[in-house]
């Protein structure tokens, strides 16, 4: 088995790094799981490498460079037998895929992607289709602008859009090349500059039968379904699925009319349809986050959607929290009713400006300065607990609060002061708050749990040290 970071793993409690496999049973199996945070795929072969893409889906992934008078962007394979998965008669895999906003195709050109084959050598490519003398499969998936209009008519699509599906040499496809079976358009018309989840499913045919199946999914939804398809004779049971290639390709007689890139994130397979979540809980980033507990009480409360709208797919844990943010959580917690009047000059525009509002009617805040809120500045632990004091104050009861040695003299002392008698802090250490630090997100999702729920309710409070990119709360 390859060394490169390969783990035992059941995908509900992945953390997914350079490499992964699995040998558990059930429906949670996956036979193996790659992040690319280390820059490229850890393939059995390679002859045209990836690139490194520092902006991945999650983390780091890889661009497949086509350059502009070429065809090849990436070539290279998974050796299933290798990640430990033998050679199977069925696949489901996913991976994470953008078109950047640039990406451009010149129709009726087209282009291949990565999915499973049996090339059987050197064949079902390029023209090469099976014959029993040398015979072979290949279901790459496929790029097109082409798609079906609501009569039936092929049209070429948007420039800002790309169309994906199979791209497949099977028994009954075309004699000269592989078969293009496009996905559903209402489904699988991708925007350029957006990630999106894809997932695949093969089962081979019984040999010498109709019945192998292809299906597709595009962000968890069904885009494509057959299940009439033969790519094995009578006799040929050895042509199972033995790698999953990495294959991106423009055209056949064309070339990139510019450099074109497109990136990939997140490949899995396995035995069982995966799934888009390459990660455990709601978000792809908390994962071993000290917070992690209290960002899921918190999506279980209704009290946060993420930070990465639309998809909303990362919580950001770690980044400092804007006022404006501190806001819609106040506001969500309390369940404030709309404000009447426009409280600040500063936020008019601002996705929070009704939060902001909702929080001033309430008294819970009198902004930064005369007419202002400040929505885009950090907030820091003082202040913090000045929010939640003045949001929760009379309704939490009170013990004897601890001793911080760093707050004396600053103006939110009395408030640093009630947070650690309501139960809600320990402090940055065993004798500090850290009063002038920023506050992050995951320990703001700490105090809300703490300050919503009663004594008896509340986890165990951690105590990390100062040094820590995620301070303690």
């Amino acid at each position: 088995m390859r060394t490169r970071g390969l783990i035992v793993l059941v995908l509900a409690a992945s953390l997914f790094v350079s490499g992964i496999a699995s040998v558990s049973a059930g429906e949670d199996e996956i036979w193996f799981a790659e992040s690319l945070d280390a820059g490229s795929p850890s393939f059995s072969h390679a002859t045209v490498p990836t690139r490194s893409l520092g902006d991945g889906h999650v983390g780091s992934g890889v661009r497949a460079v086509m350059p502009v008078g070429g065809h090849h962007g990436a070539n290279g394979y998974w050796d299933l037998e290798d990640l430990g998965a033998g050679d199977p008669d069925e696949l489901y895999w996913r991976y994470w895929i953008r078109f950047p906003l640039d990406f451009t195709i010149a129709p009726p050109y087209r282009g291949k992607l990565p999915g499973p084959a049996n090339t059987y050598g050197h064949n079902c490519y390029g023209g090469r289709v099976s014959t029993e003398a040398a015979p072979c499969w290949s279901t790459r998936m496929m790029f097109t602008r082409d798609y079906q209009d609501e009569t039936g008519s092929y049209q070429d699509g948007p420039d800002d859009q790309t169309l994906i599906g199979y791209y497949t040499y099977h028994l009954d496809g075309p004699g000269h090349r592989g078969d293009i079976l496009p996905w559903d358009d209402r489904v699988a018309l991708l925007d350029h500059g957006r990630w999106y989840c894809v997932e695949g499913r093969m089962r081979l045919n019984t040999p010498g039968a109709g019945d192998g199946i292809l299906e597709g999914w595009v962000g968890g939804e069904p885009a494509f379904s057959r299940s009439d398809l033969a790519w094995r004779r009578a006799g040929e049971e050895f042509l199972d699925i033995d790698s999953f290639w990495f294959n991106v390709y423009y055209g056949g007689k064309g070339t990139s009319p510019q450099t074109n890139e497109i990136h990939f994130d997140s490949f899995a397979f396995g035995p069982h349809r995966i799934g888009c979540r390459d990660f455990s809980g709601s978000f792809a980033d908390d994962d071993g986050s000290v917070f992690e507990g209290d960002i899921e009480w918190l999506v279980e409360s209704g009290l946060t959607r993420g930070c990465n709208p639309p998809d909303n797919h990362r919580f950001c844990p770690e980044s400092p929290i804007s006022r404006g943010e501190v806001a819609a959580f106040l506001s969500r917690a309390l369940e404030l009713p709309p404000a009447a009047e426009d409280a600040f000059a500063d936020d008019n525009g601002t996705w929070f400006e009704e939060d902001i509002n909702a929080l001033a009617a309430a008294g819970i805040t009198a902004g930064c300065a005369p007419n202002r809120f400040c929505p885009h500045d950090a907030v820091t632990r003082a202040a913090m607990a000045a929010f939640i004091r003045r949001a929760f104050g009379d309704r939490l009861p009170l013990g004897d609060p601890a001793v911080f040695t760093d707050i004396a003299g600053t103006p939110f002392a009395a408030d640093i002061t009630w947070l650690s008698a309501a139960g809600i802090t320990r402090g940055c250490t065993e004798t500090m708050y850290c009063a002038t630090s920023e506050v992050t997100r995951g320990a703001v999702a700490a105090f809300l749990r703490r300050a919503l729920s009663t004594p008896d309710q509340r986890p165990e409070e951690p105590v990390i040290p100062v040094a820590s990119r995620i301070i303690a709360v």
